[in-house]
């Protein structure tokens, strides 16, 4: 009873000084408690239910849990593991301040199943989680499942992507503005000797010459109209056809003239997607959301 009483005396004694003092008369913080023998129990020791649990812990004057409110929870009403824990107002919900991971921790492992508070990302819904767990999801972003690392990796998030969505794809659709921007040429085979037939155009006016070689059989007077001008005189000369004789000729190109032709080839492309995952070790995506 003296020793409370005496507590109670050093304590009122400090306050009017701003400063508290246990086992020291020369405070050196608001409360300066020393002892080489004792420790302090002077952080609440209560069972938190959940990561959001506000019932269990209150404010004093009745409004919400203060920000930075410090208890120790031991881990025996749901909420694990055991440690100190204070409460946050922007997460709503209470941060582990002596648990080797964080809620929302990721890691890669060989392992096959969850393991000691870690969850195997593989798509499967909250529902399924134990209480805890859906919770701390559920207060990671996660409505309804989980994500599904399924031959996925991992990325930082951009501006305007969602955490916990997923983006890109592992195959590549390349199409013709993708591709380079050069030109190829070429030219077939000069070997394949072969003919050309055809006909020439019918519309170009010409004119031929020939030589008139005459007849001596034939007697000049044989046109009995006096037009003997018109038969061969069996005079050599040169003359001229008319102009005007529209005309076609066959053609037929010689197949000794080896030569090449300008082709264009169709690429025989099936649209096929291009698999654009790297090479890679395979394991297993977990997050840690707490020990059952």
């Amino acid at each position: 009873m003296k020793k409370y009483i005496y507590l109670g005396i050093v304590l009122m004694s400090n306050f009017f000084y701003a400063q508290i003092g246990v086992g020291t008369n020369n405070p050196e913080a608001a409360l300066d408690v020393k002892n080489d023998t004792y420790g302090t129990l002077f952080i609440p020791r209560t069972s938190l239910t959940s990561i959001g649990d506000k019932t269990t812990i209150v404010n004093p004057d009745g409004t919400s849990l203060a920000e930075s409110t410090l208890i120790y929870n031991d881990g025996l009403s749901g909420l694990k593991p055991e440690g100190f824990y204070y409460w946050s107002n922007n997460n709503d919900s209470w941060i582990c301040m002596t648990c080797k991971n964080d809620y929302g921790d990721v890691t890669y492992s060989l392992k096959t199943t969850d393991f000691e508070g870690w969850y195997l990302l593989d798509g499967r819904s909250i529902t399924s989680l134990p209480d805890n767990a859906k919770m701390v999801a559920q207060s990671l972003g996660m409505t309804t499942n989980l994500p599904n690392t399924l031959d996925k990796v991992l990325k930082g998030k951009t501006p305007s992507e969602t955490i916990t969505s997923s983006v890109g794809s592992n195959t590549i659709s390349i199409s013709q503005a993708n591709l380079p921007n050069i030109d190829f040429t070429g030219t077939t085979s000069s070997t394949g000797n072969h003919n050309h037939t055809g006909t020439t155009s019918s519309n170009g006016n010409h004119s031929h010459s020939y030589t008139d070689r005459g007849n001596s059989t034939v007697n000049a007077n044989y046109d009995n109209r006096g037009d003997s001008g018109t038969i061969a005189d069996d005079t050599s000369g040169s003359y001229t056809t008319g102009t005007d004789g529209n005309h076609n000729h066959t053609l037929d190109i010689n197949a000794g003239g080896n030569h090449n032709h300008t082709a264009t080839v169709n690429s025989g492309g099936g649209n096929t997607t291009v698999n654009s995952t790297r090479l890679s070790l395979v394991t297993n995506v977990f997050i840690y959301l707490g020990e059952k």
